[in-house]
């Protein structure tokens, strides 16, 4: 299981605490207000400098969030020169997500912000095959973004665990379970154990100094590497 942390800001000194503490990527964000740590995050022209500066500076994968809304994103241009900086991955709703999106160079993860029990959309959502005939899905992990907004920081339960299991066992590329409710490093346990992909850490569980940052990391990075080495 991949261990992400999503920064509260984009700021080289947190993105160094998340790397150095075992982090296999940091997510940084462009266009959107944070509804978990209540920054605001610039457009391409305000943020594309500070996110250069943080690709030279750490050794772990960088990804994007780049907006919330269609017609709130960088240009074609601007994702193909981030990609070039270093960007290697794209954190994206699908509602948000054009089409263009799908030719870029970039690993490419869907959020989906809900989850009613039906599996056909999860399956066809997380299902896009391309270029044709390269038998890969052009999907490479799928957010569970599917906490309501009023849950964010409530504890993690049985309820909450069973349900990202039914939607990893449909969708078509691994799970990516954000901390949208507190899920514990105790939690992340269970969720090894359930062999999903990937576990996202943000400010409801890591705070938003570089010191919370790095224990929080650390504690998950242990927990995930213990549970792996018991299963291997």
């Amino acid at each position: 299981m991949k261990l992400i942390v999503s920064l509260p800001r984009n700021d080289r000194e947190l993105a160094l605490a998340a790397c150095e503490n075992g982090a296999d990527a940091i997510k940084l964000h462009m266009n959107v207000e944070h509804r978990a740590s209540g920054t605001r995050f610039g457009s391409y022209a305000e943020e594309h400098e500070t996110i250069r500066e943080i690709i030279g500076a750490v050794s772990c994968s960088v990804g994007l969030m780049p907006g919330a809304g269609i017609d709130n994103l960088p240009s074609r241009e601007e994702m193909l020169a981030l990609h070039e900086a270093g960007v290697d991955f794209v954190d994206i709703y699908t509602q948000h997500m054009p089409l263009w999106f799908l030719d870029l160079p970039l690993k490419l993860v869907v959020a989906f912000d809900s989850f009613d029990g039906f599996v056909e959309p999860a399956f066809y959502m997380s299902h896009v095959y391309w270029p044709r005939g390269m038998n890969r899905n052009r999907i490479f992990m799928v957010e569970a973004s599917i906490t309501k907004p009023e849950d964010y920081g409530k504890p993690f339960s049985f309820h909450d665990a069973r349900r990202l299991r039914i939607l990893q066992e449909y969708v078509d590329a691994p799970l990516l379970v954000p901390t949208q409710k507190h899920i514990t490093p105790e939690d992340a346990r269970w969720l090894v154990r359930t062999g999903t992909g990937g576990l996202m850490i943000g400010a409801i569980v890591c705070g938003d100094t570089a010191e919370s940052i790095g224990r929080a990391t650390a504690r998950y990075r242990a927990i995930i590497d213990e549970e792996l080495a018991e299963f291997s």
